[in-house]
């Protein structure tokens, strides 16, 4: 039998179609309001019990937010991606013009904005910011290159996440670019020193990779 919830809390069903769905082996369904008034949908719950847990954490959360504050990250969840980033940048006192910052603006300029910028921020998921990523090691640019783009969007929108415009870390369980440097070969000091030695020589030429004395030339008149 059905288990009641509170108003406002949400909804659990199974799409299976099964003539006792409380009975069949198939998983549950969730349906409910997060807290920026967005309606969601979640499966694979394998009982009602986990179902319903997962619909109590939205639902308190919503009963212990004011409603000033929720209105509020409501309002902010609106915004564009381009619209709190920048509103963001001028909140950033500690990165200086010539380094920092000028990384920042030129990752927000070229990169953010074309692929994010249109984009409200409650609709920024985890998914979307992986097909940011995806663009950007398309476009060519080595890793190096990947973890300074990425430094700046995981930072504003992780600021924004913190202000409650998103109900979910947009960031949460993305593997981001790693940049693993190359390894140095540093060569022993009897190799150095024989090197030093052959450069050093005057008889001696580099010939298909291979150190040869020069051949001498002879100066007379060939015999016949």
């Amino acid at each position: 039998m059905a288990r009641q919830l509170a108003r406002g809390m949400g909804s659990f069903f199974k799409d299976c179609g099964c003539v006792k769905p409380t009975r069949c082996p198939h998983p549950y369904s969730v349906r409910f309001r997060d807290a920026l008034g967005q309606q969601r949908e979640e499966s694979g719950f394998g009982t009602q019990d986990d179902a319903i847990e997962r619909l109590t954490l939205p639902y308190a959360e919503k009963k212990a937010t004011a409603p000033s504050v929720a209105a509020a990250r409501r309002e902010l969840g609106q915004l564009t991606v381009e619209e709190y980033a920048q509103q963001w940048r001028p909140r950033q006192p500690r990165m200086t013009d010539c380094s920092t910052g000028w990384h920042a603006d030129s990752s927000i300029n070229v990169h953010i904005v074309p692929r994010l910028g249109s984009r409200k921020l409650n609709s920024v998921t985890p998914m979307v910011v992986e097909r940011f990523l995806d663009g950007i090691e398309g476009g060519g640019g080595g890793r190096g290159n990947q973890v300074s783009i990425f430094r700046a969007p995981k930072t504003i929108l992780r600021d924004a996440y913190g202000k409650g415009a998103m109900a979910d870390d947009p960031v949460k369980g993305i593997q981001e670019p790693e940049y693993v440097r190359g390894t140095v070969v540093v060569p022993f000091l009897d190799h150095v020193k024989k090197a030093l030695v052959v450069t050093a020589s005057p008889s001696r030429t580099w010939r298909s990779g291979r150190v040869t004395s020069p051949s001498r030339r002879r100066t007379g008149p060939t015999g016949t």
